[in-house]
């Protein structure tokens, strides 16, 4: 009998997906796990874009949402001086009074309601001091016909300026006016009702200190080049003017920045030649650098030895209070006495610059000062030279010339010679009193 083995046909095996499934998911895990272990990316979050006040997001739509006022009135044109901010209700004209003019303006302040109020003077130093207004979010109210009304553009407005350093930190000025300021979606509807006119105010740390912004620039006139020929001003009584010049500034500069101010010098060093007009010229300079206050150091000169004495000189178009508050200082140096005499405005010395075409005759205090002393026009050589960078500017420089002593004077010499560290003191001295630092 033949064996015949009997073929047991093969069985198919299933695959076990509902164990397959999820040890796939299981080691795709472990695999993203383990690869974010070793190598992490770096956590974004999604910050509001604005927000006021340390309020959140949603608080800040909210108060500014409920912002709406019957009352209105535009802000056409804006300019800086120094550290104060002017606002006009036209387009500014140096030689027209504008319709803000001798009125008063409330700004309050949304963090905490506190108000600050200012009138609105014609000097170009008398309306809004920005560096008194302490940290905060501000509305601005014109008070016109007895009634309040809000400050408003009619487009879109943001700007951005630094007053001088004090105690080392300084203040960012934020002027905003958006009422799409919120708005973040295209379809959305903005915040507020109207292009409302806000000042921000916040402390700058060390950290985010902006560099390229200076607080004060001192210029010693001299070392200009003409025709190859470079003036160094008058050498009298063994002295030359340029080099004078310099060693008084590199001493107050050494000083002020001993106080935390940044400070700049138009001539870097004793023989650096710089002309005062032009693209590279010391107002040039001076612009680039954001600096709020310029003091130029000249020298006076004339044939008879017995006239003497030291004055200063500031805008026409601004108050006499940053050139008193110098002058005063430096005059009581031992020895030194005011050239001029005392007016019914002024204290021997301190004196206003003339006018010729109705604008400041005086070039540093004129050409430095941007739109607001119409910086740029008042002859060829300030429109070929200067108005590519100062006639539009809205950031006017303060500035001041202090003619410190005549060369020519053997009594005025000695008394530089003799009191040099004095009269230094007392420019410093002079100068933070007016920053309120003294």
């Amino acid at each position: 009998m033949v064996y015949q083995p009997r073929v047991v046909p093969r069985r198919r095996r299933k695959l076990k997906w509902r164990v397959i499934i999820p040890s796939f998911i299981l080691i795709v895990l472990s695999g993203y796990i383990l690869f974010n272990l070793l190598f992490p990316k770096e956590l974004l979050i999604d910050t509001p874009s604005f927000v006021i006040c340390d309020y959140s997001y949603t608080k800040t739509q909210s108060v500014l949402n409920e912002l709406v006022y019957e009352d209105k009135i535009e802000l056409k044109d804006y300019l800086f001086y120094g550290e104060t901010l002017n606002i006009y209700n036209n387009i500014y004209d140096i030689n027209q009074a504008d319709y803000f003019i001798g009125k008063t303006i409330k700004l309050r302040n949304i963090c905490d309601n506190s108000e600050w109020v200012y009138m609105l003077g014609k000097n170009a130093d008398e309306q809004i001091p920005l560096e008194n207004l302490p940290n905060g979010f501000y509305e601005l109210f014109v008070v016109d016909s007895l009634k309040e009304k809000r400050l408003i553009t009619s487009s879109e407005l943001y700007d951005e300026f630094y007053t001088v350093r004090r105690n080392g930190l300084n203040k960012k000025i934020d002027l905003i006016s958006d009422k799409d300021l919120l708005k973040d979606k295209e379809d959305s509807l903005p915040i507020m009702d109207e292009n409302y006119f806000f000042i921000q105010v916040t402390d700058q740390t060390l950290e985010n200190d902006n560099s390229e912004v200076y607080d004060v620039y001192l210029d010693a006139a001299h070392n200009t080049e003409s025709y190859n020929f470079v003036d160094k001003g008058r050498t009298v009584n063994d002295l030359v003017e340029a080099n004078e010049l310099y060693r008084i500034t590199l001493a107050v500069k050494e000083k002020l920045e001993e106080k935390g101010l940044k400070v700049l010098l138009a001539r870097e060093n004793e023989d650096s030649v710089i002309n005062q007009y032009g693209i590279d010229g010391r107002l040039y300079k001076a612009y680039q650098a954001n600096v709020k206050h310029y003091i130029e150091f000249n020298l006076n000169f004339t044939t008879n030895e017995e006239t003497r004495g030291s004055r200063i000189i500031y805008s026409s178009y601004s108050s006499n209070k940053f050139a008193t508050a110098l002058f005063k200082s430096f005059i009581s140096t031992p020895g030194l006495v005011p050239y001029g005499r005392q007016t019914s405005t002024n204290i021997a010395g301190v004196v206003a610059s003339s006018r010729y075409n109705n604008l400041d005759s005086y070039p540093v205090i004129r050409e430095a000062g941007g739109r607001i002393l119409s910086a740029g026009t008042i002859s060829d050589l300030a429109i070929e030279q200067n108005s590519e960078f100062n006639k539009d500017e809205r950031k006017g420089i303060q500035s001041v010339s202090l003619e410190v002593f005549f060369i020519s004077s053997p009594l005025d010499v000695n008394v530089y010679q003799n009191e040099f560290d004095q009269m230094v003191n007392n420019i410093v001295n002079g100068y933070l009193k007016y920053l309120g630092m003294e």
